[in-house]
């Protein structure tokens, strides 16, 4: 009989150190962002492309709540988010620090109404009334995240999940998680790709 080719593993170590260097190298761009409206400009300016093409495909509905996982000190897609259509977005991040300057930033920007950052963890935070989750590059353990979605969210929702190293199509080709979720498109830039991912209907 044929061996599956499915993996039975959930995260490749080396997807993990990418996204922690990831992390933590966006923690240190952000921050400078926050506190220099040079950087700002900057990094808005440089992230808008993708990031727009990003939230094009989320598609983004009137009067949704979109989830922002990992918004980090300069919450770039929730704030693009929040200009494209009339939505309310909650931004999380389990940096505490991050979270301060993010909702110091928002509230700088008058966006308080429509932006809300709190602290919290992908792993637990309750996603059940969310239309739509963004999950950010710094991300991780994505499996765990992941692991928490596929248990909590809504059938009906849609994610956006950030890939380092076409980390998101290794782990959905796992046992775990190829049951599980759907990729509906992958977006591919020329040093990133994006996937919509969907929860599989349960039969």
């Amino acid at each position: 009989m044929p061996r599956d080719k499915r993996q039975t593993t959930t995260a490749r170590p080396l997807d993990k150190t990418r996204r922690v260097i990831s992390c933590y190298t966006y923690t240190l761009l952000e921050i400078l962002a926050t506190r220099s409206s040079y950087f700002e400009r900057l990094l808005m300016t440089w992230r808008r492309p993708v990031f727009s093409k990003e939230i094009a495909a989320l598609h983004p509905i009137p009067g949704e709540k979109i989830l922002h996982l990992g918004c980090g000190s300069l919450p770039t897609a929730s704030l693009l988010i929040a200009q494209t259509a009339p939505v309310h977005v909650v931004g999380i991040d389990n940096n505490k620090i991050a979270v301060r300057i993010a909702q110091g930033f928002i509230k700088h920007k008058n966006l308080t109404e429509t932006i809300t950052i709190q602290y919290g963890d992908g792993g637990y935070f309750p996603v059940n009334d969310f239309d739509a989750i963004f999950i950010a590059i710094n991300v991780w353990p994505l499996d765990r995240v992941l692991r928490h979605l596929a248990t909590t969210m809504k059938l009906s929702a849609r994610i956006l999940c950030r890939s380092n190293h076409d980390d998101v199509e290794a782990m959905l080709k796992t046992d775990e998680f190829s049951s599980v979720f759907a990729i509906d498109s992958i977006l591919k830039y020329p040093n990133a790709k994006s996937a919509i991912l969907f929860r599989r209907k349960e039969t």
